[in-house]
């Protein structure tokens, strides 16, 4: 959503000098868990290969899978001792044509994990192992963990950027509109957001407060208070 009140236009610089540097986090974290995958399946799949199937589970953009994959390899290129001078480019134009052949080919109903799965088992012919889908989807799920720790992390750093002209959570719904998180995604982002600043503005809970649950998930009885230690007389 936009935000319900104007901002000077050197707030709005810092709006898009903020969404760079945001963008530019989101970059590094996809790269460092392509190159993570890539270390992984390297016995079994070319970069190529191993880049198609992560664009396609993060559901990347072409724009974002040619940048990822480009500064992927850069970071191979300079484990390998290439210098900045040597040219590392990807064009993954041919890729994304197939990764829709194939998406399309794809019957209903058959996993996400799948649908990108089925036009590399062609070249992994004979060699297609139960650990190696297990491995590509715990590598996609810590990938989009990360991901969602730098989506909030990104919003409180926008939340700072416009501390001096709206509050919070107008600038983590714009953080939000700017980058187009899904909706559903984006409500767990926002509340996990301000979560993070509530723990370090408010005081914390009193666990004495918070009710104890039984067995059977209900909440517990009070605990009944002591009997008397008088004898009658």
């Amino acid at each position: 959503m936009a935000l319900t009140r104007k901002i000077s236009r050197a707030m709005q610089r810092q709006v898009d000098l903020t969404t760079a540097v945001c963008q530019e986090r989101l970059l590094s974290t996809h790269v460092r868990h392509v190159l993570a995958l890539v270390d992984l399946v390297q016995e079994e799949l070319p970069f190529d290969s191993a880049l198609d199937i992560y664009a396609r589970i993060l559901r990347l953009t072409p724009e974002q899978a040619r940048n990822v994959g480009s500064r992927a390899l850069a970071a191979i290129g300079r484990r390998s001792g290439l210098t900045e001078s040597d040219e590392l480019n990807l064009d993954l134009s041919d890729e994304e044509s197939d990764l829709d052949d194939d998406a399309q080919r794809t019957p209903d109903g058959e996993g996400r994990f799948d649908a990108v799965f089925s036009r590399v088992r062609r070249r992994i012919r004979g060699r297609v192992k139960d650990d190696l889908r297990q491995t590509i989807n715990l590598a996609a799920a810590r990938a989009e963990d990360s991901l969602f720790e730098t989506h909030v992390q990104n919003a409180l750093v926008f939340g700072k950027a416009l501390a001096e002209e709206v509050p919070l959570h107008e600038a983590v719904d714009l953080y939000l509109d700017v980058m187009a998180i899904p909706e559903g995604v984006s409500d767990v982002i926002f509340n996990r957001s301000l979560r993070v600043v509530a723990d370090d503005v408010l005081p914390p809970l009193d666990p004495s407060r918070v009710p104890r649950r039984g067995d059977d998930g209900r909440a517990a009885a009070p605990a009944a208070a002591p009997a008397s230690t008088a004898s009658a007389s």
